[in-house]
């Protein structure tokens, strides 16, 4: 009997812990709620990458691969859903966008990159960038929306997130389908918040200055 799509208050997939939930996005249990010491490793992780880019050592950049390892253990752990592949193009996709938020302040042309067979090698083939450009696309609109959100700018901006955010967890299910959709929405919503924090801090007035 083929699996049928379940209900809310049903879990997303067999196995899964996570429960599907209805209404808005951006009101439900969030991917930090499940996995909270995976967010730990992510940040961890980003801290590491980002010293190994400021020429302190490929020991760092060992220490980033080791704390993704322990982010994707733990995200498998805590939502019951295990797909190697698509867990790595999420945390690595996860690392990296934390890591934008340490080097804002300096150009990073020149910034060594991880060599094969790193994960983090720009031309490793489970980048999520890679796995769907219009995913990606659709994260840093809805990481923009959220942003404008909390400024007020729009009204629109909370419609908009959250339909980039679906629309991004859309196309990434349909490549990487070992994850359920509910599981790539709460992916795609951390994604979009962590770029939404990233742009305030990039927007934020420097010490000493006034607004």
């Amino acid at each position: 009997m083929p699996f049928q799509s379940p209900e809310p208050g049903e879990p997303a997939a067999p196995g899964s812990r996570i429960v599907v939930e209805a209404g808005d996005i951006l009101m439900r249990r969030s991917l930090t709620d499940h996995a909270p010491a995976a967010q730990v490793h992510v940040i961890d992780a980003a801290k590491a990458l980002e010293d190994f880019r400021l020429g302190h050592g490929t020991a760092l950049l060992e220490r980033a691969e080791v704390l993704l390892d322990l982010a994707i253990a733990t995200f498998q752990a805590r939502t019951g859903e295990h797909d190697e592949a698509a867990w790595q193009a999420a945390a690595v996709y996860m690392v990296e966008l934390w890591a934008t938020r340490y080097s804002a302040a300096r150009p990073t042309a020149f910034d060594p990159a991880p060599p094969p067979p790193s994960r983090f090698t720009p031309a490793h083939p489970l980048r999520l960038e890679t796995v769907s450009r219009e995913a990606h696309d659709h994260i840093l609109g809805a990481g923009r929306s959220l942003e404008r959100k909390t400024r007020g700018v729009d009204l629109m901006d909370v419609v908009r997130a959250q339909h980039g955010i679906h629309e991004a967890a859309r196309l990434l299910h349909d490549q990487l389908d070992g994850l359920s959709m509910p599981l790539w929405v709460l992916i795609a919503r951390f994604c979009a918040e962590v770029q939404a924090e990233n742009l305030r801090i990039l927007k934020a007035p420097a010490p000493g200055t006034t607004a």
